[in-house]
């Protein structure tokens, strides 16, 4: 039976929700490193353009579309930032939800656990109250 209890349920619903927002935390963090790698290769382009060369203006268009590129990439990964910080709210949300559901339950379980008990143990004194009385 123990398989069919509430609370048995609910924590196996639990250690999904737990899963769910370690992934959701785990896009947000690629996206932030994605972010990261972006600044940093708009960075490098932009000190490539303060560099002084003869060949220079040769260069320069590709820089700039290398340049127009990049943020529009960055602005794509910020938007998916946004989405996914989101969604990781929404699992945490969820998640302790689920858990103080899961802690009701097992509370709920205990006190039925124990009123079995306990109406088991007053059927025997009853039981052996009748038996002493025959």
């Amino acid at each position: 039976m123990s398989g069919g209890k509430r609370s048995d349920r609910l924590a196996r619903v639990l250690a999904v929700q737990e899963r769910k927002r370690q992934l959701a935390e785990w896009a947000l963090a690629e996206l932030v490193r994605e972010e990261k790698r972006l600044e940093d290769t708009r960075d490098e382009l932009l000190d490539t353009l303060g560099a002084q060369s003869l060949m220079q203006g040769l260069f320069l268009d590709a820089k700039v579309s290398a340049l127009r590129r990049n943020d529009v990439a960055l602005s794509g990964v910020i938007e998916r930032q946004a989405e996914a910080k989101s969604e990781v709210q929404a699992a945490n949300l969820a998640e302790k939800r689920v858990q103080r559901a899961a802690e009701a339950a097992l509370v709920e379980d205990r006190m039925a656990e124990d009123t079995a008990e306990l109406l088991s143990t007053l059927d025997d004194y009853l039981v052996a109250r009748a038996a002493s009385l025959e």
